[in-house]
């Protein structure tokens, strides 16, 4: 089961982007949405809440690139 913890959108130049932290019963992850469109996601599951949305704010202030491979 997956739980959403939080939701975090992009301003400015970002304003396309949004990130959610998530729980299921590994631990955390984020989801990077660019345009409503899922484009990644960071498992952090060996990390507190906190540096999970820590995570979400990097990619929703353009510290974490998106890469189209």
């Amino acid at each position: 089961m997956i739980n959403v913890i939080s939701t975090y959108w992009g301003d400015g130049e970002y304003s396309d982007r949004r990130a959610e932290v998530c729980k299921n019963n590994r631990g955390y992850f984020v989801q990077f949405f660019m345009a409503d469109e899922v484009v990644d996601y960071r498992e952090v599951y060996y990390h507190s809440e906190r540096y999970a949305e820590d995570t979400a704010e990097n990619w929703c202030l353009g510290i974490i690139n998106y890469q189209n491979n």
